[in-house]
């Protein structure tokens, strides 16, 4: 009788997090939606006094909180000193977040990891170039050259810079060139204004707008945020001679002769090529603001639109130069860290968990991921709709919550890396979480409660240790040998509840 329970409350929780992932998909509605009146847009970090006032589960909760959305994740054991059994006691008094921003100061030698990358993963000839950038982004630790990996990849994935392979005049190729780009530039210091400059007049963006009227409305409204079409002329006339032509299977950006000699008034200014309206566009008072709203609707989903131009209005104040500004200025701080509730990434969630569960990922794992195949039945981004460096307008800015899409983001949680373990340790074709994620000298409740906050970042309330304890002692699985098989019923009810899909308030 108790199984049968067991069941009702795994079908419940399945039912309840498929309400809310409809509830997600039509607007913003994740979020705070903070009264107007009540909002102050505040980007100042969160202080020690601030973390210190957190219990110490909470602390635990918003480092990862952090490193989440970098896509890492902060285990258990590496934060509490599990050595008295679960006691709480935190292996340090340092504020957490402190320490994860000075490892994002600090280089280290990335070579090393693109070289065990090629030895240890299997890559789809053709589409490799959107699938490395996730075995990068898994493989390289926390430090300087992950962060600008990690801004190129979310960068590379914006409306702003997406290579758009899924049209016919973009080559794989493009999206290593567009990630690379973004990364030397990035790792170089390089301005917001000099990398849109760079990138404009690249030919993987002149393949993603493919004419001199498609590319110059393109370009204003993007990155100026501006919709007004009596610009589009004079701006297109300025690029008359730029075109997309197709020679050996191949498109080309071409720069003829026969270019503009009319001066144009565009954007305040007197232009006459097609490189001086890529300049105006660059150096225009609108790019920053247009450049940080595209940003903070990602990280900032849910909140009324008001309180958004309020958050832009404070990043402003601090004249940000780089992308590294930006982002610092955002994922550090109260605001972000205390406040924001919203749908999460694939990439947040998974490698977040696999980073706090030891997992491993197999051999193709990441050709798999990011496959651009539509006929394949594994869970893969492309089914989620989160597939990368795919779409001409880069990836949603909200997470698809439809119930089909969903679905897949569930099943690929769960069934790649929740309840998949690994079972061969020497083996590059077997993956899943090893026998080191639950190798704790913990047992009972708090065992499950060490499993709880692994996967998130809380304990189990009472109600669930009874449910579940009821469950493991009818399955004959009550015994201290048997830690395996508890850890599989707790992480695939885990698996189910919508908190592991979203961030976390405080």
């Amino acid at each position: 009788m108790k199984n049968n329970r067991f069941v009702s409350v795994f079908v419940l929780m399945s039912a309840l997090l498929v309400l809310v992932a409809c509830g997600g998909g039509g607007g913003e509605s994740a979020g705070p939606a903070a009264p107007v009146d009540n909002f102050a847009a505040s980007l100042a970090k969160l202080s020690d006094d601030d973390y210190n006032l957190l219990t110490e589960q909470e602390k635990f909760a918003v480092s990862n909180k952090a490193t989440g959305a970098l896509f890492k994740g902060v285990a258990t054991d590496e934060f509490f000193d599990l050595n008295a059994g679960l006691s709480r006691a935190l292996k340090t008094n340092q504020n957490y977040l402190t320490t994860i921003e000075q490892t994002l100061l600090q280089p280290i030698n990335e070579a090393t990891y693109r070289s065990l990358i090629d030895q240890k993963y299997e890559f789809d000839s053709k589409q490799r170039p959107i699938q490395y950038q996730l075995a990068l982004l898994y493989e390289v630790p926390l430090s300087k050259n992950y962060f600008d990996i990690w801004m190129a990849y979310v960068l590379s994935n914006t409306i702003l810079f997406s290579p758009a392979v899924e049209l016919d005049t973009v080559a794989y190729e493009d999206a290593q060139r567009v990630f690379e780009r973004l990364l030397s530039m990035i790792r170089s210091d390089r301005t917001v204004r000099d990398i849109v400059y760079e990138h404009m007049i690249s030919q993987e963006n002149w393949r993603r707008f493919r004419s001199p009227e498609d590319n110059t409305r393109e370009m204003l409204e993007i990155f100026l945020k501006r919709f007004v079409d009596a610009e589009v002329p004079p701006s297109a006339q300025a690029c008359q001679n730029w075109s997309l032509e197709e020679q050996n299977d191949e498109f080309i950006l071409m720069i003829g002769a026969g270019g503009n000699t009319e001066p144009q008034e565009v954007l305040g200014t007197t232009i006459v090529d097609c490189y001086d309206f890529y300049r105006a566009v660059a150096g225009h008072g609108d790019l920053l603001p247009a450049v940080i709203a595209t940003i903070v609707d990602i990280y900032f989903y849910g909140y009324p639109r008001v309180n958004k131009v309020q958050i832009i209005g404070e990043i402003l104040t601090g004249d940000p130069v780089t992308f590294r500004d930006i982002f610092r200025n955002i994922l550090f701080s109260k605001e972000y860290l205390m406040n924001v509730d919203r749908p999460q990434t694939f990439e947040e969630t998974f490698f977040s968990l696999a980073g706090r569960m030891n997992w491993f990922a197999k051999r193709t794992f990441f050709k798999n991921l990011n496959r651009q195949s539509t006929s394949s039945t594994y869970p893969g981004l492309v089914k989620m709709k989160q597939a990368s460096m795919v779409y001409k307008l880069g990836k949603p800015r909200d997470v698809p919550l439809d119930s089909l899409s969903f679905a897949y983001y569930h099943k690929a949680v769960r069934e790649q890396l929740l309840i998949d373990r690994k079972t061969n340790a020497t083996s590059d074709n077997d993956g899943g979480w090893q026998a080191s994620f639950i190798d704790v000298d913990l047992t009972g409740d708090e065992y499950i409660d060490y499993l709880f906050l692994s996967v998130i970042n809380r304990s189990a309330r009472q109600e669930e240790l009874d449910e579940l304890n009821t469950i493991i002692a009818n399955r004959g699985y009550d015994r201290d040998d048997r830690k395996m098989q508890q850890a599989m019923i707790v992480l695939d009810y885990l698996s189910r509840l919508a908190e592991l899909y979203f961030t976390r308030v405080f």
